[in-house]
């Protein structure tokens, strides 16, 4: 048995667990705001986007973990076939399991006191694990720019939109919440909003890079199929 493995596919599939997640996160919490009630028998933080070890927690953790796997295989395929840009897969691939790690243990959530308390940080800047990940973030993505105008052109577009969508969440809407928490809490329609658009566009931006890196292997190295064979 032959299972052919397309980018669009691949991508729905992620896509569509993302959507259900991000619908009953939605009700969950338009519930929680009509009733009163923050806990709902524990509905609230099992199905929120913002809550740790949850169903949205372990998906967004594998969704970035497979991201890291695919780079990988690039990686080890580029060096099969001769490129040289090998390693700048590979480097992407441990920075992607490093985010995979983040996630799953929220690392960043662990660094806003002693970081907060470091830089004296209040305001947009009240999460402020934003700054040390912020310049990390512009340094690779300069150290990244010529490989980026080295990938075919479809490529380029789709990485640099999935990273724009991912860093506005990650980064962006994590400042607004930083500000709106800091001045009233985390217990309001307003920081919840801001709280599930920044997670949404998280998860579109790595939706979106699945589809870029499996489209570029089919482009690049011909179609991706997994054989079972009956014994």
């Amino acid at each position: 048995m032959i299972f052919r493995l397309q980018a669009r596919y691949v991508a729905g599939a992620f896509a569509v667990v993302a959507l259900t997640l991000t619908l009953a996160h939605i009700v969950v919490q338009a519930v929680r705001f009509a009733s009163g009630d923050d806990r709902l028998y524990g509905l609230v933080s099992f199905l929120s986007l913002g809550s740790e070890n949850n169903p949205p927690t372990y998906y967004a953790s594998f969704a970035i973990l497979f991201c890291a796997f695919l780079l990988a295989f690039i990686g080890i395929v580029a060096w099969r076939s001769g490129q040289g840009q090998s390693w700048y897969w590979y480097l992407l691939a441990v920075v992607f399991v490093f985010l995979a790690l983040d996630e799953s243990i929220q690392l960043h959530e662990r660094m806003i006191e002693p970081t907060r308390d470091m830089f004296g940080a209040s305001g947009f800047f009240y999460y402020a694990w934003i700054i040390p990940y912020g310049i990390a973030f512009a340094v690779l993505a300069a150290a990244y720019f010529r490989f980026l105008l080295r990938l075919p052109r479809r490529t380029a577009v789709l990485f640099v939109i999935a990273g724009s969508l991912f860093v506005t969440g990650a980064i962006g809407f994590e400042m607004l919440g930083g500000y709106v928490f800091e001045e009233s809490g985390s217990a309001n329609v307003r920081y919840v909003v801001l709280q599930t658009i920044e997670e949404v566009l998280e998860m579109a931006g790595i939706v979106l890079f699945i589809y870029a890196l499996v489209d570029y292997l089919e482009a690049s190295f011909g179609e991706l199929a997994i054989s079972l064979e009956n014994r």
